[in-house]
């Protein structure tokens, strides 16, 4: 019997050995810093996790704030929103009554002017027709003048704003 090994068994067993030896130095690292951890001490630890504890608990109080803060400006937002919405219906609303109110302008003024002028005529038409009764009345020809008299007295009251009778 040879005591010669093929290649492909050294190499298996170089493989086996050098992932033995990768495991013992993971190992050996392990312990070492067990043993590093031991030298600092557990109360320094303890402290360590006691701050950090401390730490995360303002951030949270933190983001709880935020969280709030951001919530209300939310809130707000929405409230203006809805003003926004409310004014610019106020808006729309109040437009067509602007433009309703002009429409309506336009046909009242327009007729108004037309009846200030045909009263205006009317008037001149009647001042004249009461002078012209007056000048009948005061003629020296003998003319019925009850009725004269009568028209003439109905239309000083008419323009005075009294009824007519």
């Amino acid at each position: 019997m040879s005591r010669w090994i093929t290649i492909e068994a050294a190499e298996l067993a170089v493989k086996a050995l050098e992932e033995e030896n990768a495991r013992l130095k993971a190992e050996v690292g392990r312990l070492q810093s067990v043993h590093i951890l031991d030298s600092i001490g557990i109360e320094q630890l303890k402290a360590e996790v006691e701050r950090l504890h401390s730490d995360i608990q303002m951030e949270k109080e933190n983001e709880d704030r935020l969280v709030r803060e951001w919530q209300k400006a939310n809130n707000e937002i929405y409230n203006l929103q809805t003003k926004v919405v409310a004014l610019v219906d106020d808006q729309t609303r109040l437009k067509a009554e602007v433009e309703r109110l002009r429409a309506f302008a336009t046909r009242t003024i327009i007729p108004n002017e037309e009846l200030q002028e045909q009263v205006e005529r009317l008037t001149k038409a009647g001042d004249a027709m009461a002078k012209a009764i007056e000048i009948v009345l005061d003629s020296p020809y003998d003319l019925p003048s009850y009725e004269l008299d009568k028209s003439a007295d109905s239309w000083n009251a008419a323009k005075d704003g009294k009824d007519i009778q």
